[in-house]
């Protein structure tokens, strides 16, 4: 019986800071039933404010400890082993990492960086990690969609300096294991008695399998045909974030 949902926000929720159809219904129907939520993002460009924000304009009645992102998870991950790093991540997300000692970086924190991804930054990132300095990941997404057009997401490039320096990544968010048995923790369930609702056939419903978890594929945002097929076992697909409500807690 499922006790909690987790929901991803980008593609599932929100299209850029537009609500999905019916995604405000979903949230809805879930806390009529009063079941614990957590919204889990591997967004890079946005601090949880910024997000906070955008849920509330489109109405959705979520609060900031109902939100779980990966820049959060990685800002805990220095913290908790006093690192001083070295932050190729995109401009908005610059005050979420402020207050940290960048000086003599020791460490690699790789976002959705953007248009500051360029040879200069992804050669510093490499001559840190070649030396031995951890790369933490934000993320490892491939890609993303908004108001209809596909972007480069991180993963890409965290993998090329995971290529040239032979190691790889602590990954901070979808689909790291430890990040969702951290959320996990927060609602105080089991795996079995939680179902998370994605658009994206690797972050979201490989990492919520991986995990223990039940969960449902939307035709929205970033899913393309045949994405169902690239898990095992094939991924459960429904048509929105509302369907997917309705076939897990009605």
């Amino acid at each position: 019986m499922i006790k909690g949902l987790f929901f991803d926000i980008s593609g599932v929720l929100l299209d850029g800071p537009n609500l999905i159809a019916g995604a405000d219904k979903a949230i809805e129907l879930v806390k009529q039933k009063n079941l614990p939520i957590r919204l889990l993002t591997n967004t890079s460009q946005q601090t949880c404010d910024t997000l906070l924000g955008q849920l509330n304009n489109a109405r959705l009645g979520v609060t900031k400890d109902e939100i779980y992102t990966a820049p959060l998870a990685a800002k805990d991950y220095i913290q908790t082993h006093d690192l001083r790093p070295y932050c190729l991540i995109h401009p908005n997300l610059v005050p979420e990492f402020a207050a940290l000692d960048q000086n003599n970086p020791n460490a690699v924190v790789i976002g959705d960086a953007a248009d500051d991804f360029n040879y200069q930054t992804l050669n510093k990132a490499f001559r840190l990690c070649i030396e031995g300095a951890p790369l933490i990941a934000i993320g490892h997404n491939k890609y993303f969609k908004k108001s209809g057009e596909f972007f480069l997401d991180a993963g890409p490039f965290v993998e090329a300096i995971e290529y040239a320096c032979d190691i790889k990544a602590i990954i901070t968010g979808k689909p790291s294991l430890d990040f969702f048995n951290q959320v996990l923790l927060s609602v105080e369930l089991k795996a079995d008695e939680v179902a998370l609702i994605g658009d994206d056939v690797y972050g979201d419903i490989y990492g919520a399998q991986s995990a223990g978890m039940d969960s449902r594929l939307v035709r929205t945002g970033k899913y393309r045909e045949g994405d169902e097929n690239k898990v095992s076992p094939t991924a459960i697909v429904v048509d929105d974030v509302l369907q997917a409500v309705e076939d897990l807690i009605a």
